[in-house]
């Protein structure tokens, strides 16, 4: 049965998904810099440090109910935090999860970094949890968020209307993935081609040398 329990670090090549911790607030406030970055997140900090820490407390303490295992995206090049990640509704009884939550510094976006954190939360959650799905959300309107879910070899399965409260008081319309066990063997064999396409991270301020960056996974 899947247990998912903290703490959990999962290391791959580029990054290393760490367990949360209040230490990662100031990298990730720079991380956050952005402000394309919180567009479209259900749940976002205020634009400061503050917000930054208790956006983290929130995290941790849904991670003391056992429901949520979240997650700092480290950058190995230099240890520095570029982003969140999650285990979300861990539902031990029906081997289920979700990967959600998810963001990362912009200067990131298109580098192999979101592909290798879905291959390492897939694999745990497939490999060593036996879960028999994982599934992904993201904002109906969010179109680079669904071609990335899809790239990663997840199957568009549903739109849920006006399913999530947003703190301005509309509603999100959420567009639903999944990726079953029986279909990991093909999404893992995807990934880890995309994977052993070179990447020179470069400049690590700089998300890696253009050149690299062109065509790059999401």
């Amino acid at each position: 049965m899947a247990s998912f329990e903290a703490p959990l670090t999962l290391t791959g090549r580029w990054i290393r998904l760490a367990p949360l911790s209040p230490d990662h607030a100031a990298g990730l406030r720079e991380a956050f810099r952005d402000p394309e970055v919180g567009r479209y997140l259900l749940y976002r900090p205020a634009d400061s440090l503050e917000g930054m820490q208790a956006l983290i407390s929130r995290y941790l303490e849904w991670q003391r109910t056992g429901a949520v295992l979240p997650f700092t995206t480290v950058l190995r090049a230099n240890d520095r935090p570029i982003g969140m990640t999650n285990y979300l509704h861990i539902d031990r009884e029906n081997r289920s999860v979700e990967v959600g939550g998810t963001w990362l510094d912009s200067t990131y976006w298109r580098t192999p970094v979101n592909t290798e954190a879905k291959y390492l939360l897939f694999r745990h959650a497939f490999e060593v949890e036996q879960v028999h799905r994982v599934s992904l959300q993201t904002n109906i309107q969010n179109e680079r968020s669904q071609k990335a879910i899809a790239r990663v070899g997840a199957t568009r399965e549903a739109v849920f209307r006006d399913d999530k409260l947003l703190a301005d008081g509309t509603f999100r319309t959420s567009v639903v993935f999944g990726v079953l066990v029986s279909e990991w063997p093909r999404v893992k064999a995807s990934l880890e081609a995309q994977l052993a396409r070179p990447w020179n991270p470069g400049d690590p301020d700089r998300g890696g040398s253009p050149s690299s960056r062109k065509g790059a996974a999401p």
